[in-house]
């Protein structure tokens, strides 16, 4: 098992930690000794646009349209990782499944429903 994360998933929680001014920020940090941050690309970037922007020709908003859309990021992240990766298993483990699931569809996983 390998497990990632995203760059933009640190960012997302880090900016509140900072907001709150919370001492969970050293956390974070540590979280990196144990697993593996994925860099934000500009291969990622360019297939979270197409994400996007076929989301919003389907008529389903993910974001604001002038916000940066995470969820659109961490689906063009997963869908590079498959692509790297054919006949592995790879999962995205979030809270949130709903924006997800738009193009990862079954793989998208409440992260405490999934059982390995």
């Amino acid at each position: 098992m390998y497990v990632v994360a995203s760059e933009i998933s640190d960012y997302e929680v880090r900016r509140e930690l900072i907001r709150i001014k919370s001492e969970g920020i050293r956390l974070l940090d540590n979280l990196r000794e144990v697993i593996e941050f994925l860099p934000l690309t500009k291969e990622v970037m360019q297939k979270a646009a197409e994400f996007w922007a076929e989301a919003r020709q389907s008529h389903i908003p993910t974001a604001d349209a002038q916000n940066i859309d995470a969820d659109m990021i961490i689906s063009a992240q997963w869908s590079l990782l498959s692509q790297e990766f054919p006949g592995r298993d790879v999962l995205i483990a979030t809270t949130n499944i709903r924006h997800l699931r738009i193009f990862a569809e079954e793989k998208a996983m409440e992260w405490k429903n999934i059982i390995l």
